[in-house]
């Protein structure tokens, strides 16, 4: 069977139309894996509001992406939606929503950071093997970062943590000079629960970041699908990333696009988690959120947010 899902972030929106083994729910064949930067985390820490450009640029995807599912005879309205962190801030999401709804035929659910973790970790878990007892994730967005550690044989959220940065909010702070001050509140409790020696990273702004450390001037998934990165060395290519401007960047990453303004800051986040947490290997997944809720097939009630 196929199913298709969409997670609408804070700083993208990602389509996956997947085919699905229903005897042990494994995805066999990836039909659709598309994103759209739209942005939605812009400037929300000030307004608590959707940006009417990042509204306008999600509609439009969102509008593309009916069209793709149309093209392989998928039902719009069967389409699993999922909002994350932007949405439960914004005064005006759910007003968005209904528009999107009634236009588009999307029924978006805005989901608690506990159902982020655990669709998250249910699609990252899905590419790893039983050998490992235990992992933790690391899923950098555009205005959260979820921590969360997992058991995988049987599966199980062991612990989460939810912190209100991301690539887009990080990137706002820097602007305004805010952004040591933020971090320094943000990381003051103790994470010692989540310490690991290789953290498993996950979403776009790293999977964008590890393409870079690359060197790809074109994005390639499977190269970076399951990657490690000497910790040691991605601290001296962030560093490296605070200095370049964004007219290099896209000279140098023309894949970037519209998420180039948002890498140094999504960089200097996972260094000072990384940092905090003490680790020594980054491990890259391309797997995360809409690929845990095309395996499940649907959103659990207890993460639908009030």
């Amino acid at each position: 069977m196929i199913r298709a899902s969409i997670d609408i972030g804070s700083n993208s929106v990602l389509l996956l139309a997947a085919e699905i083994d229903e005897k042990n729910g494994t995805i066999t064949r990836e039909i659709l894996n598309e994103s759209f930067i739209t942005s939605l985390g812009k400037d929300l820490d000030v307004t608590k509001k959707f940006h009417p450009d990042s509204m306008k640029a999600t509609y439009e995807a969102l509008s593309e992406y009916k069209k793709l599912l149309e093209k392989i005879n998928f039902p719009v309205k069967d389409t699993i939606m999922t909002a994350t962190e932007a949405s439960r801030v914004a005064t005006n999401s759910r007003e968005f929503y209904q528009k999107i709804k009634e236009e588009l035929g999307f029924s978006v659910q805005i989901i608690s950071s506990e159902g982020e973790a655990y669709y998250t970790a249910l699609g990252v878990v899905s590419s790893f093997s039983k050998e490992r007892e235990k992992i933790v994730v690391m899923d950098v967005g555009g205005a959260s970062t979820e921590l969360i550690q997992i058991q995988l044989n049987p599966f199980k959220i062991v612990e989460t943590i939810s912190l209100p940065v991301g690539s887009v909010r990080a990137t706002d702070w820097k602007k305004k000079g805010e952004f040591d001050q933020r971090m320094g509140e943000i990381l003051s409790p103790d994470l010692s629960h989540y310490h690991t020696d290789t953290l498993v990273c996950v979403a776009g702004s790293m999977t964008a970041l590890a393409s870079m450390y690359l060197g790809q001037r074109v994005y390639e998934d499977k190269k970076i699908e399951g990657m490690k990165i000497a910790f040691k060395s991605f601290q001296d290519f962030s560093r490296d990333l605070q200095n370049t401007t964004v007219e290099n960047l896209l000279l140098l990453f023309p894949f970037l696009g519209k998420r180039a303004p948002m890498v140094a800051g999504g960089s200097k986040v996972v260094e000072l988690i990384g940092k905090k947490l003490n680790i020594d290997t980054m491990e890259v997944s391309t797997r995360g959120l809409r690929y845990g809720t095309v395996i499940s097939g649907g959103i659990d009630e207890q993460f639908i947010g009030r």
